[in-house]
């Protein structure tokens, strides 16, 4: 198989509809997660600490608790859960914090409910799924495969980047509501960061190499005249008779 086979239209047909069904397995894995921010809760249990009269003990706990917590998520969302609204799954709770009873802890509070855009971000990817299959039956052509199966790429992952920054803004502003959060002076939000999840980020990759590979098909393919067959050349004028002489 030439490189521009492999590039081109027949790789690109064959291939695309494995990544899109990658991309919908990757939904099953975290598209966003809720960690602490460390040095903003240090800051603000610091001050609490000094008004109530802590230990040093107790202080040197929550310290070490709340260092080990950097960089690790305490609830993930999947793709799955933010499109159905399903309540979200508690990380792993380093062995520095309490852990007893995280296993088994209520997340129906942390439930932000179906989420439009990663929904209309699931249909995308499996229209495309579904055009792609088309393209391998030979139901579409080649330059109409190549370019409906990119637009659904693009759209898929835009869809999926505006869905990540709605979310974002959502947990932040249900943390901000949650009750027991009433402090004077501090904001609960500033506690934690949204970042996004591993599934996310493989997602959009995989969304990126379809795109990729069907715009590159699209180029090889060549204009739409490239889908026709070459024209027959004319066959060859017989050669004129020698002129007779009387």
């Amino acid at each position: 198989m030439s490189p521009a086979t492999l590039a081109g239209e027949p790789g690109a047909r064959r291939v695309s509809p494995f990544l899109f069904l990658l991309v919908i397995l990757s939904f099953f894995l975290a598209f966003a997660g809720v960690s602490c921010n460390t040095t903003a809760t240090k800051s603000a249990i610091g001050s609490i600490d000094a008004s109530q009269g802590v230990s040093a003990a107790q202080a040197a706990q929550v310290s070490a608790c709340i260092d080990s917590l950097g960089g690790v998520n305490i609830l993930t969302y999947s793709g799955w859960q933010l499109a159905f609204g399903k309540d979200p799954v508690i990380g792993s709770v380093p062995t520095a914090c309490n852990q007893s009873n995280a296993a088994g802890a209520d997340t129906s509070s942390a439930n932000v409910g179906p989420q439009l855009l990663a929904l209309l971000a699931l249909v995308s990817i499996g229209l495309g799924l579904l055009l792609a299959l088309a393209g391998v039956l030979g139901l579409l052509t080649a330059r109409s495969r190549a370019m409906v199966t990119a637009i659904f790429g693009v759209g898929a992952g835009a869809l999926l980047i505006l869905d990540q920054v709605h979310v974002h803004d959502v947990l932040l502003a249900k943390i901000s509501a949650s009750e027991g959060s009433s402090v004077p002076g501090l904001d609960p939000a500033s506690l934690f960061i949204v970042n996004a999840g591993s599934g996310l980020l493989v997602a959009l990759v995989i969304l990126g190499l379809i795109v990729l590979y069907n715009v590159s098909a699209l180029i090889v393919v060549g204009a739409p005249a490239a889908d026709a067959p070459p024209d027959s050349p004319e066959p060859p004028h017989p050669p004129s008779p020698p002129p007779q002489t009387p």
